[in-house]
């Protein structure tokens, strides 16, 4: 009987257990989520790195309680600073908007003066840790790691280098492996696109003959056997990659790209607290650690004053190291003549000779010597000339937006109208707008209405034509500021 009794009460200690375990596995399941919507910003083209990350922390916050629906907009250009200019300027104190931001937007601040910075947001965590990789098209005579240090060292400016936004961490990355070995910045030729799914689709097409990105971004396109992979940063992350990385090869890469989320100014305590212990359920999940397996990302999840602190720093050193990045320091002898020796040992043989007949011809050549040099000064002009060009434009471009954002203001547009506006400003159509929003062409055209009469317009063309002609009006008077105030050269 006793034996009978002590079989019974293991039994129901083992049915209360396999209870309390069902309990607890679907009470995330049965509790009412944090947020009924969240809208995640990405400042960025889909496809690429941020996108990749929104739509992983879409699929988790929806797993994990954090929201019941889950929104993700695009508004990319200048390297995230449109975006973040439209989501400091919109979404002041809404407890239910995010933005994914990183190491390109600490970038893209410094060298185009910006205004507006991440430190204008409420920073909440950084996230991951994205291990850049430097690859080739498939059919690309450059076969390795090796032969592409050789390529730059002998002939760099035959190479056409792609990555992401001007003054990125790609680039970045790029001026760092020049400055390691030797290579002047001015003979690099780098075309910034706005993504990372933009850059390897130029690059599988034969459009340029080396590219740098997350080696997320570049996975499909190497397992369809349209890239090659040469080299990596670190090895921490990546898994199967039979390639040397650059601290192999004895470069010393200082920065990784990381990736963070953001909330707008002005959200008050209890909506941070919130906002935070949803990114903290979601950072710890099963679903967010095989996410990040499967992308090979590095989890570096830095909440709270922390990632602000990190952030500020981030922001400091790209602005003290803008113009540091563009002196050459003197080339690095093991490197070179590691690279050399394993390659074209006997070309350096071959150029003992050679240098003989150099001082031959060198008399010879000194007219044309000088010639060179001249075109070459004008040529560094001309591109100097481009470059203040661009970014006036660019500080231009900024001003429009703030200038719309002060008459959506003075109109007193809500924030759903503010979208429809600048939008529309864009030359989107109500059906476009429509499916951008996820809402219905009718609400579009109604609340497109509502804005008109708002600002006192008949419609679409006097909207456009009221912000051109303040802008004509701008340029006028900074054109006559010209002819009044010279510059002096």
């Amino acid at each position: 009987m006793k034996g009978f009794l002590i079989k019974r009460g293991a039994r129901v200690c083992q049915a209360f257990l396999v209870v309390f375990l069902l309990l607890s596995w679907v009470e995330p399941l049965l509790a009412d989520p944090a947020f009924r919507e969240i809208t995640i910003l990405v400042p960025a083209e889909r496809g690429g790195g941020w996108d990749l990350t929104a739509k992983a922390m879409s699929d988790v916050l929806l797993l994990t309680g954090g929201a019941e629906s889950v929104k993700i907009k695009y508004s990319p250009g200048a390297g995230g600073l449109i975006g973040l200019a439209q989501f400091v300027g919109s979404r002041n104190g809404e407890g239910n908007a995010l933005m994914v931001g990183g190491m390109f937007t600490i970038g893209a601040v410094a060298p185009n003066h910006s205004a507006i910075s991440l430190l204008n947001t409420t920073p909440l965590a950084r996230l991951t840790l994205d291990n850049a990789v430097i690859a080739v098209p498939a059919s690309s005579k450059i076969k390795s790691a090796d032969g592409l240090i050789e390529a730059l060292l002998s002939k760099p400016e035959s190479i056409s280098w792609v990555g992401g936004s001007k003054g990125g961490v790609d680039e970045m990355m790029l001026l760092e492996v020049a400055k390691e070995i030797g290579v002047a910045p001015s003979s690099l030729h780098y075309t910034p696109l706005p993504g990372g799914g933009e850059v390897g689709s130029a690059l599988a097409l034969g459009q340029f003959t080396a590219g740098i990105s997350g080696y997320s971004e570049f996975e499909n396109l190497v397992n369809k056997g349209d890239l090659r992979i040469l080299t990596v940063v670190t090895k921490g992350g990546l898994l199967n990659i039979d390639v040397p990385s650059l601290d192999e090869l004895g470069i010393k890469i200082k920065r990784l790209n990381w990736r963070g989320i953001f909330a707008p100014p002005g959200i008050d305590d209890r909506q941070l607290a919130l906002l935070m212990g949803v990114i903290k359920r979601m950072v710890q999940s099963a679903e967010w650690q095989e996410l990040l397996h499967k992308n090979h990302w590095q989890d570096s999840y830095l909440p709270g004053a922390k990632f602000v602190e990190f952030v500020r720093n981030e922001q400091n050193q790209a602005a003290a190291r803008i113009s540091a990045d563009q002196e050459v320091d003197e080339l690095d002898a093991e490197i070179i003549g590691g690279v050399l020796f394993r390659r074209y040992a006997w070309a350096l043989a071959l150029g003992l000779l050679s240098l003989l007949l150099v001082v031959i011809i060198y008399f010879q050549r000194s007219r044309s010597r000088y010639k060179e040099e001249g075109l070459q000064h004008a040529l560094e002009s001309a591109i100097g000339e481009a470059n203040i060009r661009e970014e006036e434009l660019e500080k231009v471009l900024a001003g429009i937006y703030v200038q719309s954002q002060q008459e959506f203001d003075n109109w007193g547009l809500s924030s759903a109208e503010r979208d429809i506006a600048l939008l529309t400003l864009k030359g989107l159509r109500l059906k476009e707008i429509a499916s951008a929003r996820g809402t219905s062409e009718r609400t579009v055209r109604q609340q497109a209405q509502a804005v008109y009469k708002k600002a006192g317009l008949d419609g679409r063309a006097d909207l456009a034509a009221y912000f051109i002609e303040d802008f004509m009006q701008s340029m006028e008077s900074r054109q006559q500021e010209e002819k009044i105030y010279p510059k002096i050269e």
